[in-house]
């Protein structure tokens, strides 16, 4: 009969080096409540599971998208109620286990949704300036349709002479318009 592995467990330094995120923001982050630890040692040193390796992701990318600390914190809450320290996805939660109002929650949902929404304008727009770039500054080969760029799926082709890589093939659209 074997065992199940044990989970791996991190230190903050370690959580910092697998990261990138310094230790002491990630500090700050424990301050705040956005990572708890999954066990305390016989001394009281706390240990991290490696599901706060996607926390830290979520935290950082969350940033990055304009969600403010406190809003992350929120956001931290309604993981923690629905997933196990562990990252697995707790069966059964019950809404009077998520510690936030439903003002708070509609709150994450719209901004939530303002977020997807200024995504998909921007990603609408990188995609028609990509194709510019592509008719009129990618490689003949990419032009051509012999050599597939960069945004085809990343099949083939580096996109030499472009910093970035290639481009669409033609007939996946190559509008004018930056």
């Amino acid at each position: 009969m074997t065992q199940a592995p044990l989970p791996s467990l991190y230190t903050l330094s370690d959580l910092a080096r697998e990261t990138g995120v310094s230790r002491r923001i990630l500090q700050h982050y424990a301050q705040l409540g956005l990572l708890e630890p999954g066990a305390l040692t016989h001394g009281g040193r706390k240990l991290y599971t490696s599901f706060a390796l996607y926390l830290i992701q979520d935290i950082q990318d969350l940033n990055q998208l304009g969600f403010t600390l406190e809003e992350i914190r929120k956001i931290m809450l309604l993981k923690k109620a629905i997933f196990h320290p562990d990252g697995t996805y707790r069966e059964g939660w019950r809404r009077e286990e998520i510690p936030l109002s439903e003002e708070e929650l509609l709150a994450m949902w719209a901004k939530t949704g303002e977020v997807l929404a200024s995504i998909e304008r921007q990603e609408r727009m990188i995609r028609r300036f990509h194709r510019f770039l592509t008719k009129h500054f990618a490689p003949k080969e990419v032009r051509d349709g012999l050599r597939p760029g960069q945004g085809d799926g990343g099949t083939a082709g580096t996109g030499e002479g472009l910093p970035g890589g290639g481009g669409h093939s033609p007939g996946r659209g190559g509008g004018a318009e930056p």
